[in-house]
C-alpha cells in the first residue's frame, strides 16, 4: 500500500509540474488605454469568439425585421443615419 501513496504522490507532483510549466507565460508589458472604448475593441481584437456562439448570432440576426423607416428624433433633428 505504501508504494501505491508513493506512485500516487509521484504522478501528482509530475501533474502539478507540468500544469505549472504551462501556465508560465512570457511576461507582456503593460499597456495603457485612453478611453474604455479602447480598451473594448483592444480585447475584441485578443478574444476568439466559440464557433457555436458566432452560428447563434447570426441565425438572431437573420431573424431580425429588416430596418424601417428613420427614428423620430433623427427625422425631427436630422441626424444622420448609421
Amino acid at each position: 500500500m505504501n508504494s501505491h501513496k508513493k506512485i500516487v504522490r509521484q504522478q501528482h507532483a509530475e501533474e502539478q509540474q507540468q500544469a505549472e510549466s504551462v501556465h508560465q507565460v512570457q511576461p507582456v508589458a503593460p499597456r495603457e488605454f485612453a478611453t474604455v472604448e479602447e480598451l473594448l475593441r483592444h480585447d475584441a481584437q485578443q478574444t476568439p469568439v466559440p464557433s457555436a456562439l458566432a452560428q447563434r448570432l447570426q441565425a438572431s440576426l437573420q431573424e431580425l425585421p429588416p430596418a424601417g423607416r428613420r427614428a423620430w428624433w433623427r427625422r425631427l433633428f436630422g441626424g444622420a443615419d448609421q
